[in-house]
């Protein structure tokens, strides 16, 4: 029952990740006017599969462990997504008692949305520590699963739907806008005369540098994550293209068909709530789309290869390219100009060398028999092949 655990837990979190950026664009555009939505149907459907998963695992972790049947490291993935899903549980009447006082704000820092945020990644990184540990054990030789070719597939929508996880938590810690609201600087009414917010002047622009170092180095996590366990060109293209799907659909795409056919009121964050901009976000996103071809080029050139030296030079690349693959800030950035760009490509390298280092110091406690192989550098030099991350126990014999 353990690989069904994980299944339905990583489905609930891809799930709820989807919903999230839909409900963003929703509440962006003005036309929340109900806590029953439909974007909200596909969250607490999300939570409630992350729930089940996460509980039902914890239970089967009591019967079998304690007659040693199998390792208590196998649960551990969904005692974190249990803790997750307890904080959404908590924070699911709270949201709805918040938009019935104070409104259908669009703000991901509020003491509701922060619960339920802080629970989506907690949940999203329960479901794929352990969905890793479980296709890790099985390539140790442990007997788990009469299906064992569909754990990779798992393993591959859990690294896709924590990446979009964590770009989410980007957005969520800096949104100034959001703490100028909720700590009381600026009134929602004073956003919606479209009156300059103090705060939000101050800080906007350091906000807008971490969320471009936050993206890199999720993307670069889950780029050498991908390399360390499937050791293959074309994981992390998957990867991405599932990413580009839920930013096409969710953020571009149901937003362009809004704002063209829907007749949305927009808010402060979109001004010109027009058909015309509805086509000019539909036109955009075969553009968008383009950002895959660099991930692709990266994932050719970093094939295995003897040699010592280390990847964080290329992390450097990577965290760029992979930051791109949000495609609500890619968007953002385009409608910034190349100066913009320029300005956060520092954040981006030195978010790409984080991604890294995340990975090498997180796995040692999260995934302690992970390995890296190292890659081919761009200027065709070798880097490293194989380095434990951690010691790979044997099975028993």
């Amino acid at each position: 029952m353990i690989p069904p655990v994980y299944a339905v837990g990583v489905a609930g979190a891809f799930l709820q990740i989807i919903a999230a950026q839909w409900d963003v664009s929703a509440h962006i555009l003005g036309i929340v006017e109900t806590f029953f939505t439909p974007a909200h149907t596909v969250l607490y459907t999300g939570i409630a599969l992350v729930a089940l998963a996460s509980f039902y695992g914890l239970l089967l972790r009591s019967k079998t462990v304690g007659n040693g049947s199998l390792n208590h490291s196998l649960f551990a993935g969904v005692s974190i997504a249990a803790v997750g899903s307890s904080l959404q549980i908590i924070a699911a009447p709270i949201d709805f008692w918040w938009h019935s006082t104070n409104g259908f704000d669009p703000f991901l820092f509020t003491p509701a949305h922060s619960l339920l945020i802080i629970g989506l990644i907690l949940g999203g990184a329960g479901m794929t520590v352990g969905s890793i540990r479980l296709l890790l054990s099985l390539r140790a030789g442990q007997q788990l699963t009469n299906r064992p070719r569909f754990v990779p597939a798992i393993v591959l929508l859990a690294l896709a739907t924590i990446w979009a996880q964590l770009n989410f938590f980007g957005y969520w810690i800096t949104d100034v806008t959001g703490m100028a609201y909720t700590f009381g600087y600026c009134s929602i009414q004073q956003f919606r005369a479209s009156v300059p917010c103090p705060f939000v002047q101050q800080y906007s622009i350091a906000a807008f540098l971490i969320e471009a170092g936050i993206f890199a180095a999720s993307g670069t996590l889950v780029f050498w994550t991908s390399k360390s366990i499937f050791h293959r060109t074309g994981v992390i293209t998957s990867i991405s293209v599932i990413l580009a799907a839920i930013y096409s659909a969710t953020a571009l795409g149901f937003s362009a068909y809004a704002l063209r056919f829907l007749n949305p009121p927009g808010s402060w964050y979109i001004n010109n709530a027009t058909p015309d901009q509805g086509t000019r976000l539909a036109l955009f996103i075969p553009i968008y789309l383009l950002s895959l071809i660099p991930i692709l080029v990266l994932d050719l050139l970093t094939k295995n290869s003897a040699g010592r030296s280390r990847p964080l030079g290329l992390s450097a690349f990577v965290g760029p390219f992979a930051a791109l693959i949000d495609g609500r800030y890619t968007l953002g950035l385009s409608e910034s100009g190349v100066e913009a760009l320029a300005f956060v490509v520092g954040p981006m390298i030195l978010g790409g060398i984080l991604g890294w280092v995340l990975l090498t110091r997180l796995a040692r406690g999260l995934v302690p028999n992970l390995t890296i192989r190292y890659a081919r550098s761009i200027t065709g030099g070798p880097i490293s092949e194989k380095r434990p991350i951690g010691q790979l126990r044997e099975p028993e014999k």
